[in-house]
């Protein structure tokens, strides 16, 4: 009879256990994580910069399609800008072949834009994402995969 209780007891202390984690977590934002490779990897937590990416597409006639973006957090973000640049590898080095700017008083923003590029290169993009919340900036550089055309 006592073991009976006791198995009871456990089990309503574990289901409310359950139910208390759960709305104590909704609020959690967990770091976010890029893989290399099959490990994960924390990266650092920014507080205004939920997400930002750029990418390179260049198709089999050379154009090229350059797409970046930021996303901040909705109502503590105010405003967003990306200044993009697709760069050639030419002579041991990256050297700057065009550029993209846009900004919004958002908190996300995304450049789509084409180019045409020549044969025989590598090619990547660099972008400059800032996020502002009260005049207080936050600034990342991020580097799309290199594509060779």
């Amino acid at each position: 009879m006592i073991k009976k209780k006791l198995i009871k007891v456990g089990l309503w202390a574990v289901i409310l256990l359950q139910i208390a984690t759960t709305s104590f977590a909704e609020g959690y934002v967990p770091p976010p994580t890029k893989p290399i490779g099959n490990i994960p990897i924390i990266v650092p937590y920014m507080k205004y910069t939920a997400r930002a990416s750029t990418n390179l597409i260049i198709d089999s006639k050379g154009k090229a399609t350059i797409t970046a973006s930021i996303d901040g957090y909705k109502g503590v973000t105010d405003k967003v800008s990306i200044n993009a640049e697709l760069q050639q590898y030419k002579n041991v080095r990256w050297i700057k072949i065009t550029s993209f700017s846009d900004s919004d008083n958002s908190h996300r923003i995304r450049i789509y834009e084409t180019t045409e590029v020549s044969k025989g290169y590598k090619y990547r993009v660099v972008a400059k994402v800032t996020a502002i919340h009260n005049g207080d900036k936050e600034i990342k550089a991020i580097i799309s995969s290199e594509q060779k055309y």
